[in-house]
């Protein structure tokens, strides 16, 4: 796929997601953080394990025999830690092609070529063909889709359930996270960060049959699912 017809987020994200990645989980990985990731760390602290390992525990009951899409799966982590939890084959995808060759070379350390797998994907894209799965989990992913380009996400999708970490409206009054927040999009040019309420949501995904929606808090992170309660 050319560079010209790739989402904005998309773009960005394959140049910079391995800084983001060594700055958000900076105590378990050899990636180096360029410098306005790295300064993030220091207000960001563990909250993507937070974030992490709460939508674990969400998922733990529901992943025992299920298989799984990992959008956004960067270099592996969560998709390593849902087949850990019992799931029993886990696709990850992401925009970039280093994260995912990373992640291959990892699992096949681990010899997991059999349940586990990675793929190159632009999750906006009309053209992508994701695979038809149990579950699909997001994790700091569909903050970055206006409303448009949600919508073709979710119709990329194939499954019944899902559970995405949430960009609820909720999170404007979190002082003075989302005030930062604001500053490092603005200096990293980052595209545009959307936040949505339940509402909101369930409109745009309702047409593409997700039904059923919530949306949970957890550790002060906001999930948005529709797996049995």
């Amino acid at each position: 796929m050319s560079e010209e017809k790739k989402s904005e987020s998309a773009k960005y994200w394959q140049e910079h997601l391995l800084s983001w990645e060594a700055s958000a989980y900076y105590e378990d990985t050899q990636l180096k953080a360029g410098w306005w990731d790295g300064l993030s760390t220091f207000f960001r602290g563990d909250a993507m394990y937070v974030r992490m390992r709460a939508a674990l525990e969400l998922l733990s009951p529901h992943l025992p025999g299920q298989s799984v899409l990992d959008v956004g799966c960067g270099s592996g982590r969560f998709s390593f830690q849902m087949l850990e939890a019992g799931a029993a084959r886990v696709i990850g995808v992401d925009i970039s092609q280093q994260a995912v060759e990373l992640a291959e070379m990892q699992r096949d350390a681990r010899g997991l070529a059999g349940r586990l797998e990675f793929r190159v994907a632009d999750l906006v894209s009309p053209v992508t063909s994701l695979p038809s799965v149990d579950i699909v989990t997001a994790l700091g992913v569909i903050e970055y889709f206006d409303a448009a380009a949600m919508a073709a996400f979710l119709k990329n999708l194939n499954t019944r359930y899902v559970i995405f970490d949430f960009p609820d409206l909720r999170r404007k009054n979190e002082f003075p996270t989302w005030q930062l927040r604001q500053v490092y999009i603005r200096v990293n040019r980052l595209p545009g960060v959307y936040l949505y309420s339940l509402e909101q949501f369930a409109q745009i995904a309702t047409p593409f049959g997700l039904n059923d929606l919530r949306v949970v808090e957890r550790d002060g992170f906001y999930y948005v699912t529709n797996l049995p309660a």
